[in-house]
């Protein structure tokens, strides 16, 4: 049955000299189809382009043949490079966007060097066989591919094409060919991977040359041949002067040289086009510097030098801006408005927007308050610049003209922008409007933005909403000006660590202070609401010792400061999920300094009434509430301890999964506070217990506080604890390594629950999977392995050399639960098709090492989960040759 179908209207996207290009359909994807007769099909072709993996080499899908022909089920571009240079009235000329010169080069001599690596060579280069791809992204995504491979052949080891036809069959045009192969008579070799670079400079040179070719007319092709015969690029010069300072000498002579063997190899011409990258985004950033300058002076002409050299003018700074945005922020010449003329005319984006959603009128009217700013947003408009844009923060260009600008005539702007349809009542993303921002013009400007919609959390004295700070996302806390707690401030700006929030900024305005503060995914508490509790956190979380670790970290750094955290309880922990390398990396931080004080060389503090959460007391504290005890009866009470006690607190509720070590109801835990009584400390498990109660827990939780372990103490024993869960982690992967088969899986789940990391490696990189999978072959293998997946294994790591637990399996594994373990891990979604440092799959190990009576039935398995039998490893060998060799 037929897997391409041809558009039934048969639409023709090109004919070649052996067969026709039609729109067609395979897998569900619009392809071309390229259909050749039978008796032309060329298998030359097929092999090379079933070699060819390249983002800029146009991918072959699928071929297939009827009693006919042959059909071709090829990636399907918008348009080829010839296209670009058609007059403007032909219905075939491409009028979609390109890439900037030295994208194009990059890409096609990305392309031929992967062409040229897999010993082939091209054969037929030429504009008309570069195509023009337009991905999802749209103008963002235009990739540049190299297509018909009909003369693609094998090379020798001189990277010579070998002889497939006469000359006469060359199907390359002779205005693309190569000195040595135009000179060419009678069967001689088809030339070498050098004419390809030959022909490739002379695609280069028709783009700078806008379709013209280098050599002569396109109109007289005896011109050019003659011309390259003699080895005169008669149009060189045409070729703008800046253009040629950095492509003529550099690449394309050397790419053009007569004799192919002093001409540039595709490897060659790839790192010197990195080169003159390179150069030119210098120039790039020297255009930006100058744009980026308040000057008097006309830019005109340095601006045009800098465009002659071929530079992208849509190229960016680190904070988003083009050339554009530059000036509009900066340049107070008269001459702005022809400026903006020449770097639009030149094909920069006038709607190009930096990274805070800005584009070129929000900076007019944001920074230009000169005569020319009405002329200047009439230009951009004019240019078709999207005047009612509005930046990441919902603000439009009236909102930015009635902030900041102080233009005498304002209002002579705000008629263009209401003429378009905008008013002065939009608001932005904080709510405020043109009409508000033009009320308040005269008040002081705030840093810290932030959404009143976005709310995060309510407290006792603040409000916490989703803001904005310095261009990064931030945690706003408002508080009202009576409320405000210096020592907060002061506390936070003294602390420095990775377990604490960070405070970036405070400010006021004339009723509320603002702190722009570091913003988190959720607080502690959210962990273990009712699943169809929208708050609730479903993210990753680290290990119960590395959660007490990071806490304990924290607090100790707050205590080093002489100060005390005062309000420690599960919401004040938040969690902040970061994506890292290979994974999410959760961070445990201290929040909420509202209760921060000071303490003294005693570690006191002075009372001014207790505001911690009524479940989250110390009983020294609890105690003084409960008698009723005032401030004014005592200079000083309370410690540094108490926190330790309370940060006791939250290891049980994280053991507990949210419960409360001392009850459920604030009367209870009360009162067993008091008579030291952790009632719920018997409900976590016994391994965990045997681990932390009595060498962590219990001198956290010690009725007198004097007699209380400290943070620093309980950083030191969680290390100490660490210690003992690490030689715990050694005892699994022994037990994985031994071929057990005596309650294999229950010991791995009592090894488990110790709390330990079953990730964990030896010094060869092995976890106790790979232990496993090399060493075991006991009938309970599946069900230890299943256990160790429960219990949060990483199916894909990899050993030091790269293998994974399939190929440990595949390799060492002849038993007859040999399929069984393999399917477990394949329903994990173990890669299949993962490959080790020596560029084995899992084929190969099995091919090469298994005896197994299964081995037929493992190899089918494989195949039907699409692992690929023809990969090579690095000695260049796949899973039927090492089977037929080792065998």
């Amino acid at each position: 049955m037929r897997q391409i179908s041809i558009a039934t209207d048969k639409v023709v996207l090109g004919i070649g000299g052996f067969g026709f290009i039609l729109k067609g359909k395979y897998d569900g994807r619009e392809v071309a189809v390229k259909r050749v007769p039978l008796e032309d099909q060329d298998l030359n072709e097929e092999e090379a382009m079933l070699k060819l993996d390249h983002a800029n080499i146009v991918k072959l899908f699928h071929c297939e043949s009827d009693e006919n022909f042959r059909y071709y089920a090829l990636e399907l571009c918008v348009a080829s490079l010839d296209h670009l240079f058609l007059k403007t009235d032909d219905e075939k000329k491409y009028n979609g966007p390109m890439p900037h010169h030295i994208k194009v080069i990059q890409q096609l001599a990305s392309g031929l060097e992967h062409i040229h690596s897999k010993d082939l060579v091209h054969g037929d280069i030429r504009p008309e066989n570069v195509l023009i791809s337009v991905g999802s992204a749209g103008p963002d995504e235009i990739t540049i591919k190299w297509a018909d491979f009909g003369l693609n052949r094998n090379v020798d080891v001189q990277g010579t094409g070998i002889k497939r036809r006469k000359l006469s069959e060359v199907r390359g045009s002779n205005a693309w060919l190569a000195p040595e192969l135009l000179k060419l008579s009678g069967t001689k070799n088809h030339g070498t991977a050098k004419g390809d670079i030959f022909a490739q400079g002379l695609v280069f040179g028709s783009l700078f040359l806008n379709g013209e070719h280098l050599y002569g007319s396109m109109e007289n092709g005896n011109e050019i041949h003659e011309n390259i015969i003699k080895g005169n690029p008669v149009n060189m010069p045409k070729i703008d002067g800046r253009l040629r300072d950095c492509y003529e000498n550099d690449l394309l002579k050397k790419m053009l040289e007569h004799d192919p063997d002093k001409r540039m190899t595709s490897t060659q011409v790839v790192h010197q086009i990195k080169a003159i990258k390179n150069k030119i985004v210098g120039k790039e950033e020297e255009l930006l510097e100058l744009c980026g300058r308040d000057n008097r002076l006309d830019l005109t002409d340095k601006i045009q030098n800098f465009i002659q050299f071929g530079i992208n003018l849509n190229a960016k700074d680190d904070d988003g801006r083009n050339a554009l945005h530059l000036l509009c922020r900066n340049y107070s010449s008269p001459k702005l408005t022809d400026a903006i003329k020449l770097l639009i005319e030149n094909k920069i984006d006038v709607n190009a927007k930096d990274n805070d959603g800005l584009n070129a009128i929000h900076y007019l009217c944001r920074y230009h308050s000169s005569q020319n700013l009405i002329k200047a947003i009439e230009i951009l408009i004019h240019f078709g610049i999207d005047a009612k844009a509005t930046t990441n923060d919902g603000s439009n260009a009236l909102h930015y003209l009635s902030r900041y600008n102080s233009y005498p005539n304002l209002n002579d702007v705000m008629k263009i922008f209401t003429k378009l349809g905008m008013d002065l009542i939009t608001e932005d993303n904080n709510g405020w409007s043109a009409l508000y921002y033009l009320h308040n013009k005269d008040k002081k400007e705030m840093k810290i933005r932030f959404d009143r919609d976005a709310l995060l959390g309510i407290g006792g004295f603040a409000t916490v909403f989703k803001g904005k700070f310095g261009g990064r996302d931030v945690a706003v806390k408002r508080v009202e000006l009576f409320e405000v707690e210096k020592r907060e401030e002061d506390a936070m700006l003294k602390l420095d660590h990775p377990n604490i929030v960070k405070l970036f900024h405070c400010e006021s305005d004339n009723d509320f202070r603002y702190y722009a503060m570091e913003l988190c995914d959720a607080s502690l508490d959210q962990l273990f609401l009712e699943p169809d509790n929208p708050r609730k956190y479903d993210g990753p979380m680290p290990r119960h010792i590395e959660a007490f670790q990071q806490l304990a970290s924290g607090l100790e750094h707050i205590h080093s400061k002489k100060l005390i955290h005062r309000g420690i309880k599960p919401s004040n922990i938040l969690i902040s999920a970061t994506p890292a390398r290979r994974h999410i990396e959760v961070t445990l931080k201290w929040s909420d300094f509202g209760l921060a004080k000071s303490v003294n060389e005693m570690g006191l503090h002075s009372w001014s009434g207790v505001r911690g959460s009524r479940t989250w007391w110390a009983p020294e504290v609890l105690e003084k509430l409960i008698n009723g005890e005032k401030a004014e009866q005592e200079k000083f009470w309370g410690t540094d301890q108490s926190d330790v006690f309370v940060l006791g607190l939250v290891f049980g509720y994280l053991f507990l999964k949210g419960e409360h070590l001392y009850g459920s109801s604030e009367t209870e835990i009360h009162k067993n506070i008091i008579k030291k009584n952790p009632v719920n400390l018997q409900k976590i498990d016994g391994k965990l217990r045997e681990i932390y109660e009595d060498n962590l827990l219990r001198k956290m939780l010690e009725y007198d506080p004097q007699k209380r372990i400290t943070s620093k103490g309980v950083v030191e024993q969680l290390q100490s604890i660490r210690e003992k869960l690490a030689r715990k982690e050694e005892e699994l992967r022994q037990l994985c390594a031994s071929d057990s088969q005596t309650k294999l899986a229950e010991k791995i789940e009592d090894l488990s629950r110790y709390g330990i990391d079953v990730n964990a490696k030896g010094n060869d990189g092995c976890n106790a999977l790979h232990h496993l999978c090399e060493n075991n072959s006991c009938a309970n293998l599946v069900d230890a392995i299943r256990i160790l997946i429960l219990c949060g294994i990483d199916v894909n790591v990899k050993v030091n050399d790269g293998s994974n637990a399939l190929h440990y399996l595949c390799r060492y594994n002849s038993s007859s639960n040999l399929i069984t373990a393999m399917e477990f891990l394949i329903e994990s979604r173990i890669d299949v098709k993962e490959k080790s440092n020596d560029g084995s799959n899992a084929l190969h190990y099995l091919c090469r090492y298994n005896s197994s009576p299964n081995l037929t039935d493992a190899i089918k398995l494989l195949i039907e989960n699409k692992i690929d039998v023809n990969a090579k490893d690095n000695e260049v060998q796949n899973g039927p040759s090492k089977f037929s060799e080792d065998k």
